[in-house]
């Protein structure tokens, strides 16, 4: 097991973060997550009470600036400092661009690129002092675009930018990692109101990736510090 990191999660309360947290509280590394619903947050400490790591959380939504920065402050007042942070709140509404709603449009961009800067810029000078990791959360549609999902790959798209710009600008002061999983089996396809999409999608996303392998890389290139950089870990469900 590598050296205990402290660990900055958002999106930390199902899905892909609810598995990253628990994968890296199993490992023994200090994880405050958050997310906008507090119960299930609150249930982590109880469940995983037993395990080597630690795990604090606040409710904050990567929409709000100010609620970000004080769980930030949060983690950095229990642990001292912050070694690695993973942005992962995000969401994705599928629906053709003629018919789509401009709100869905908005609330994509807000969660999936200014969600992630609001994180990153209250984290950055932290995980800098501690020469850390950024583990961004981009996807296959980072690299490709795919129908009745324009916005949303736009989203991910500049996920990948972000990372590539945080790669150039820090360049010898932190690990930079976009991890592009393929379809995962959570509730994310459950958030498209558009029922006719949503029914023709759902079983690409049952037969997707268990959560907990996304979460693995997410791991994975936590604990490379010191040894190299993964820059990017691109997942697709097993097909055989």
């Amino acid at each position: 097991m590598s050296t205990s990191q402290r660990v900055f999660l958002t999106g930390a309360s199902s899905g892909i973060g609810w598995a990253t947290a628990h994968a890296l509280v199993a490992r023994g590394h200090r994880v405050f997550g958050v997310a906008r619903r507090g119960e299930a947050l609150a249930q982590a400490a109880e469940a995983w009470g037993d395990l080597p790591g630690s795990w604090a959380w606040a409710v904050a939504d990567v929409r709000d600036p100010e609620s970000v920065q004080s769980a930030v402050a949060q983690a950095v007042d229990l642990w001292g400092g912050l070694d690695a942070v993973v942005p992962n709140a995000g969401l994705g509404y599928f629906d053709p661009l003629p018919s789509a709603r401009l709100e869905d449009w908005h609330e994509m961009v807000d969660i999936n690129v200014k969600g992630v800067l609001t994180t990153l810029h209250a984290t950055l000078p932290h995980v800098v002092a501690a020469k850390g990791t950024v583990v961004n959360i981009g996807s296959l549609a980072a690299r490709q675009v795919f129908p009745n999902s324009g916005v949303y790959c736009a989203t991910k798209h500049a996920v990948l930018a972000i990372s590539e710009s945080l790669r150039l600008e820090y360049r010898g002061e932190i690990g930079v990692t976009t991890i592009n999983p393929g379809a995962v089996n959570t509730p994310f396809i459950d958030q498209t109101p558009n029922l006719e999409l949503r029914a023709t999608y759902r079983p690409q996303f049952d037969a997707g990736m268990s959560p907990t392998f996304v979460a693995d890389a997410i791991v994975l290139a936590i604990e490379s510090k010191g040894r190299g950089v993964y820059s990017e870990i691109t997942l697709r469900p097993d097909l055989r």
